[in-house]
């Protein structure tokens, strides 16, 4: 299995409440969660059946890999320990079938459409069903008992492992008053606490609800694929279930309305299946069945809550900012860049190997403004408040590229054709950053009026259900290289025949890719391999194809500042310099004095050095951070005699600043423009920062860059990658 690959696990769900007459199971979907655990051909258990001899039965327990034996057998008895599998599973394949799970694999999993899901899971299910007291071989009353916890363990995470199923969820409780939240408190003038709240709690029956997901995860992801349930999926329905029964007492007058619907059930005969019934009657079971059907499949769950869109999903890894290993799997056409980490700050699309579980301002956006409201709840982590303001910001300097023709995605999110929404994505071009889009908007007349705000979140949520992808404006300036993760043996001989019916002009996609990533040739600008300006449109259209189906990535360019040994022993002198000059000059009494007269006497000497020379008194700090001993002056050791290269320009300490600004005035001596712009960029030279980025977010020419590079080009080492 691969962390990269989407792997929900999900079983089924559970929703129970808590009343003054105990813990209940209100609802369970599907409807095998009444059938034994889920049968492995290769289980233990599966050969502990009636179907083999009594005889049998002891040779295949002995080897139960919990029994001694089954770490002492021959080769003999292994192999034919093996034959007698294979004559039990083939003699199983006939009454089993039935019960047989179908495989599917990812790519079809997840180009589904709901209608196909729906019929699926229709399909997979008996026409009509027997009211089950089991949840997998337990006893309901038992398993609601542990479900249900008291208070002090509700309102965060719920974790239980029942015979090898994990139960987890987010239990909501109700406080003595009948309000399913937190009080906000303000402090009126006369400093007297006031409820903020308005709401008038309705006191009912119920004072729990427990939405419960169950799993089957592998042993080795198991952490891993309940955490992203709980924080994608788990956490966030429940808090909007618990702000619904808030409001509007939501979650109690479905569990009343689905208690009548069971009676209507067993004196109708309209309907021959309970869920099909009590789906198209009650909100809150069509809730749990959508649920069920998307997340399962690793789609994105579209739920309808008490007449509320919101939308659900453990986000697909199709991006990657860096190289997986050889060996392990990830989906065809994801995108590589190392650029992407700047979306998945955001919350909205997992990023290579690793997630990073919370969610900022843009994913507030997805959930209203719940997530402020809600953040008591365990398990809602924030994010950095520099990391959110930064990833924000950046947004809007990149390009949205569509992953299908905007008609159809128009079409597919269910958008009014003259909505802003549809008009918003029928202009979304691959060659304009969004700040660049929004501008063009206020100087057109007649047209949409969208602020920064509104284009960011019409750019999240297309990210978020899976309809866009961020890339940087696509320019004939840039350098296109063939991905490392093409899915050339995957997906090429269907893709040749695609490319060629949509651009039948255009060179073969094999040529394509080999114009982009010659091995006889260094990568060059995207403009070499344009014949004339009349193919730029064709080509630029061309590029944005590869890119969506993750053939080609960008190279980015990537500096760091370099220090010369020549630099440092000047500024080594100048400092040596500066300290001699201290020495000469006379010494401050009662330095050292801790009584008031001195204390106030020292104060006033270094006030009157700040007014009559800020710059002697810099020195003066830089000196104290530098840990100078007694009235000696600091002593400054050269360790290497390299280079050496400032990771990180925006934090310098006090002598790479004077480095720094030894190559400005001195060794380049530029001009006071250039001086601007040096200072503008410095804190980008860190190698993490792409120069194509950082260009667009400072708004400087490339024409002014190439200046300012010609004459720092000595002190800076570049680099080009994804």
């Amino acid at each position: 299995m691969s962390f990269n690959l989407p792997n929900p696990c999900l079983l089924g769900l559970l929703l129970v409440i808590s009343t003054h007459n105990g813990p209940q199971l209100v609802y369970k979907y599907p409807p095998t969660l009444s059938d034994n655990p889920i049968d492995n051909d290769l289980d233990d258990d599966e050969y502990k059946v009636d179907d083999f001899s009594d005889e049998e039965n002891e040779v295949l327990n002995e080897w139960d890999s919990k029994h001694y034996n089954f770490y002492s057998g021959t080769k003999k008895d292994l192999l034919s320990f093996l034959d007698d599998q294979e004559k039990f599973r083939k003699s199983k394949m006939g009454h089993k079938s039935k019960k047989s799970v179908e495989s599917i694999s990812f790519d079809d999993m997840l180009k589904k459409t709901v209608s196909g899901v729906s019929d699926q899971t229709n399909n997979s299910k008996s026409s009509i069903q027997v009211d089950s007291s089991s949840v997998f071989g337990v006893e309901e009353d038992y398993l609601v008992e542990m479900l249900c916890p008291p208070r002090e363990m509700c309102n965060s995470r719920f974790e239980i492992n029942i015979d090898d199923f994990i139960y987890m969820g987010l239990p909501v409780h109700c406080n003595d008053n009948g309000s399913w939240k937190k009080k906000n408190k303000l402090v009126s003038n006369d400093d007297t606490k006031l409820d903020e709240s308005l709401d008038s709690p309705k006191i009912t029956s119920m004072n729990m609800f427990h939405l419960v997901f169950i799993m089957n995860p592998p042993v080795i992801e198991s952490n891993y694929r309940i955490d992203e349930m709980y924080h994608y999926v788990a956490s966030r329905l429940s808090l909007v279930l618990r702000h619904e029964q808030q409001k509007h007492d939501y979650i109690w007058q479905q569990v009343k309305l689905i208690s009548k619907l069971k009676q209507d059930f067993k004196n109708q005969s309209n309907f021959n299946n309970l869920d099909s019934f009590l789906g198209e009657k009650s909100s809150l079971c069509k809730l749990i069945i959508d649920c069920y059907n998307f997340i399962s499949n690793s789609e994105i769950a579209n739920l309808s809550i008490n007449n509320k869109l919101r939308s659900f999903q453990i986000p697909v890894k199709t991006e990657f900012h860096s190289l997986p290993q050889s060996t392990v799997p990830f989906l065809p056409g994801s995108h590589l860049s190392s650029t992407v980490s700047l979306v998945g700050k955001t919350g909205l699309i997992n990023v290579g190997e690793t997630t990073r579980f919370g969610m900022d301002n843009a994913m507030s956006m997805m959930m209203g403004n719940l997530a402020n409201q809600n953040n008591d709840i365990g398990g809602m982590d924030k994010l950095d408040e520099d990391d959110t303001n930064s990833t924000a910001d950046d947004i809007i300097y990149l390009a949205l590229l569509l992953l299908d023709d905007p008609e159809t995605i128009i079409k597919d999110i269910k958008a009014e054709s003259d909505s802003v929404l549809a008009n918003f994505i029928r202009m979304i071009k691959p060659t304009e950053s969004l700040i660049r889009l929004h501008s063009k908007l206020q100087n057109e007349t007649n047209s949409l009026m969208l602020d920064i705000a509104q284009l960011k979140s019409f750019a999240f949520h297309l990210i978020y259900w899976r309809r866009a992808r961020v890339i940087h404006p696509l320019n004939t300036r840039s350098i296109y290289i063939v991905s490392p993760m093409a899915p050339i043996t995957i997906n090429m001989y269907n893709d040749i025949l695609t490319f060629s019916k949509t651009f039948p002009s255009m060179p073969s996609l094999a040529q394509f890719l080999k114009l982009l990533s010659s091995p006889s040739k260094k990568p060059r600008q995207f403009m070499a391999i344009i014949p004339s300006k009349d193919h730029k449109d064709l080509y630029l259209q061309a590029l944005s194809w590869l890119l969506r189906h993750g053939y080609v990535t960008q190279l980015h360019t990537f500096i760091w500042l370099k220090v010369s040994r020549k630099v440092k022993m000047k500024v080594e002198e100048d400092m040596e310099n500066e300290n001699n000059h201290k020495k000469s000059k006379p010494r401050i009494s009662n330095i050292h004095g801790t009584d008031n007269t001195s204390k106030n006497t020292k104060n006033g000497n270094v006030n009157k050095r700040i007014s009559s020379n800020p710059s002697s008194y810099e020195r003066d700090i830089d000196d104290i951070a530098n840990g100078i001993k007694g009235i000696n002056g600091p002593e400054v050791i050269l360790e290497e005699d390299e280079d050496t290269i400032i990771l990180d320009p925006g934090r310098a300490t006090t002598l790479e600043r004077k480095w720094i600004h030894k190559i400005v005035t001195e060794e380049c001596n530029l001009a006071s423009e250039l001086v601007v712009i040096f200072y503008d960029i410095l804190k980008y030279m860190n190698g993490k920062t792409s120069l194509e980025l950082l260009l667009l977010r400072e708004n400087i020419s490339r024409e002014d860059f190439r200046r300012l590079f010609s004459q720092i080009e000595d002190h800076i080492i570049s680099v080009r990658h994804w």
